[in-house]
């Protein structure tokens, strides 16, 4: 199957299909107005390497029960040649046959020592920014790049300035798989140039699962502050969440930090997902916090519509759980809990639509 998709035929030829149902402006084919045009935050790309993407990814994260369910659930051998361009086609499928317009899709740099080198020991996922930028270029109308830069990289600043000249809108660090300590003083440059360049930040916080970690303390909301105090708008990936038996306790921080910075969002990846139910339903009951949500599904991780059948009733979570298409089944379990079209289309205005930076780009 061609790794180009035209997203328009397949749509209009696929109108009985369960997923446009619900959606309107795809019933009457009409192209929904940028006002009603939703986005996925947070997408990932990935790649185990066995083509010329560059990317890298260790034996503890492939013979992992996670990857081995990724591998069967997308059907990553046989779609093509290699696993990493299986991957850029199942992506490219699950986001067309999905309610939304567009993803945010996401590279992963490595971990880098106190010389600002790479360190590949230490570095489990690897995507580089090069790599998103050619996957995304075949599917413009689909996909925004979300590259990703360590501050501690010794070149931290010649490749933001590098990738922002390339469009990049948006980058993530992801400081426990990392290594990054975003708190030390050394990134208040990096963090002002981002500023400069109205570079939106997302930065994981909360408890990680799906990759071997560094240090978990640097995942806790209060790292922030500096980039948000050099006037960054960021958005603290998964609302420093965890599972009930993650310790210790983050969301707090972040519930709290969201009174203190109005240039702080927080995005709903991987919220929908095994054992974040009881911190979900958390987030949700705050309504201030509520109301600065972005939209984000944390794909390929699948949601567990059941995990909220106390919630959205059985019946209901049952039907959810039978998507295959991991994308849109997080957006219906979303729906069912009643934000994703808001967070959705707050995302889009964010990101795709309007200017970012200082000016509180998502009210």
């Amino acid at each position: 199957m061609s790794a180009q998709i035209n997203r328009r035929s397949f749509i209009t030829g696929a109108l009985e299909a369960p997923w446009l149902v619900a959606r309107g402006a795809a019933e009457s084919g009409a192209e929904p107005d940028d006002a009603d045009k939703w986005l996925d935050i947070h997408v990932h790309l990935f790649g185990i390497g066995d083509s010329p993407s560059g990317c890298r990814m260790s034996r503890a994260v492939t013979e992992s029960p996670l990857f081995q369910f990724l591998l069967h659930s997308l059907r990553l051998r046989g779609r093509a040649k290699t696993i990493d361009e299986s991957y850029v086609i199942a992506l490219a499928q699950q986001l067309v046959q999905s309610a939304l317009q567009e993803g945010l899709i996401l590279a992963q740099d490595a971990v880098y020592d106190r010389a600002g080198e790479p360190d590949w020991s230490k570095t489990h996922l690897y995507v580089p920014n090069d790599y998103l930028f050619q996957v995304v270029a075949r599917h413009p109308q689909l996909m925004i790049p979300c590259v990703s830069i360590n501050p501690d990289r010794r070149d931290a600043l010649t490749e933001l300035e590098r990738c922002v000249e390339k469009g990049a809108r948006v980058l993530k660090i992801h400081p426990p798989v990392q290594g990054v300590n975003l708190a030390d003083k050394k990134h208040t440059r990096f963090f002002q140039r981002c500023a400069d360049l109205k570079t939106v930040v997302m930065i994981h916080t909360g408890h990680e699962h799906s990759a071997p970690i560094v240090d978990s303390a640097s995942a806790n909301p209060r790292k922030l502050e500096l980039a948000l105090d050099q006037g960054c708008t960021v958005v603290a990936c998964h609302c420093g969440t965890g599972r009930c038996d993650d310790h210790p306790d983050m969301l707090p921080d972040f519930l709290a930090m969201t009174r203190r910075h109005k240039n702080l969002r927080g995005d709903t990846a991987v919220l929908g997902g095994l054992g974040r139910s009881r911190d979900f339903l958390r987030v949700l009951a705050d309504e201030p916090v509520r109301d600065r949500l972005l939209h984000g599904s944390d794909f390929p991780l699948p949601a567990l519509p059941m995990s909220f059948a106390g919630t959205i009733g059985t019946a209901n979570a049952l039907r959810l759980q039978r998507f295959t298409n991991l994308i849109q089944r997080d957006f219906e379990l979303k729906e069912a809990l009643g934000i994703v079209r808001a967070s959705a289309q707050r995302a889009y205005r964010m990101i795709a639509n309007t200017g970012v930076g200082r000016s509180d780009p998502a009210k």
